[in-house]
């Protein structure tokens, strides 16, 4: 019978492109590490999709795919990637994202070694859709200054760049748009976590992607997980590592929210082509059309203070 592989890769797969689809897959083939299960599930109804994948599906035998038939959203892809996984270990890459050829190999190493480490990434490259560098993401690298982000609510991790331990723990599916910091949280209360500081992960800036057409609502969401988590800490609940962090989410968009999602992720594209007073002046039309981002960013302040110095 053969041995489960040391790493189960998820790919969640939503209308690719073959080219997207061609530059994510290759990049995982050819990693110098050949233990893994690549996990494709398509998440969309479209036949078009199930080819795509059924071909690759025979060119490699690590490659399996999970069929949604229907639209389930990412959430609810990956949990259903981790209820298949084999591996003892997790990666994650989204469709359009590459890797360097030695990224698992690195990463696995480093939880070979180090018995406590739960989660690691890497240092990222951003890309435009054509591939142009358009900057080197800082990221923090050691577990303190990694634990320090999460209580200043920022993301410490790329998704597409993550590895780490299978558990039970699962993406809470209250945690919309903001899935990978929820998680995060809760696996910061298990281990040790790290990044690689190295640009192992490439990662796609797609201003239509789902991130940037929803960033209102992933803004309020990961600022009631933020909050939660500080309380959870306050009061020295542990329950949030099993049960999650945010119990409901907004789910709905309004008219003038998505007008300021537009100039939001202008401000954000232009803050990492390093033109700030362009960044500047779109971020204040995304908080003219959305007041809120500004409130969002109280509460954060709010909820820090109240908590005081967490562990």
């Amino acid at each position: 019978m053969k041995n489960n592989p040391l790493i189960s890769i998820l790919l969640s797969a939503y209308k690719p492109s073959s080219y997207a689809l061609e530059t994510t897959i290759r990049s995982v083939l050819h990693q110098s590490l050949l233990d893994f299960e690549l996990i494709i599930i398509k998440d969309d109804e479209f036949s078009e999709t199930l080819g795509l994948l059924e071909a690759w599906e025979k060119k490699d035998s690590r490659i399996k795919i999970i069929d949604n038939h229907t639209n389930m959203g990412l959430i609810a892809s990956l949990n259903r990637g981790l209820e298949s996984a084999m591996g003892s270990l997790i990666a994650r890459i989204d469709v359009g994202d590459w890797w360097e050829s030695d990224k698992l190999h690195q990463q696995s190493q480093l939880f070979d070694t180090d018995s406590e480490l739960y989660l690691c990434g890497t240092s990222v490259e951003l890309v435009d859709e054509k591939h142009n560098f358009l900057d080197t993401l800082s990221v923090p690298i050691t577990h303190k200054e990694i634990v320090s982000w999460l209580l200043d609510g920022k993301n410490p991790f790329a998704h597409p760049s993550v590895m780490f331990r299978k558990t039970a723990l699962r993406y809470n599916p209250k945690a919309l748009y903001c899935e990978d910091f929820e998680l995060w949280c809760r696996y910061s209360r298990l281990g040790k976590m790290a990044n690689i500081n190295e640009p192992l992960t490439h990662y796609v800036i797609d201003t239509l992607g789902v991130t940037n057409q929803k960033r209102s609502l992933m803004i309020e969401n990961m600022t009631r997980t933020y909050c939660a988590f500080l309380e959870a800490l306050r009061q020295n609940d542990t329950s949030f590592i099993r049960d999650g962090l945010i119990i409901s989410s907004n789910t709905e968009l309004s008219y003038y929210q998505t007008i300021s999602n537009r100039w939001y992720s202008k401000a954000i594209l232009a803050s990492i082509t390093h033109h700030k007073p362009q960044s500047i002046v779109y971020f204040l039309v995304a908080v003219f059309f959305n007041p809120a981002l500004v409130w969002n960013r109280i509460k954060r302040v709010y909820c820090k203070l109240r908590a005081g110095k967490t562990p």
